[in-house]
């Protein structure tokens, strides 16, 4: 898989996932990117515009974000709302790379 920070298209049906990206919507950041991914071997143009990033970069981004905005998890305790700590949102990009 190739893993890209991208941002949305502009349609006329509104904002939309680009159609080189098969999976995404992922972990907006400040600059309104997103994280996606998309087939190894993809039959389309894939923007030079757009960062292709390896897992490690993208775990990099991920707790970079994290530290400046925590990324939250449900509590079970009360079914609110609390900050992940760091080791959680490592293991949850993980976790995520190795699903695709």
């Amino acid at each position: 898989m190739i893993y890209l920070e991208y941002l949305l298209e502009a349609s006329s049906g509104g904002m939309r996932c680009p159609s080189w990206v098969d999976d995404g919507g992922y972990w907006q950041g400040t600059d309104h990117t997103m994280i996606g991914a998309t087939r190894s071997n993809p039959e389309f143009h894939i923007p030079s515009t757009v960062n292709r990033l390896t897992a490690a970069e993208l775990e990099t981004r991920q707790v970079a974000i994290h530290n400046a905005n925590p990324m939250q998890r449900r509590n079970d305790a009360d079914d609110g709302w609390q900050n992940m700590t760091e080791a959680e949102v490592r293991a949850a990009i993980q976790n995520w790379v190795a699903e695709r």
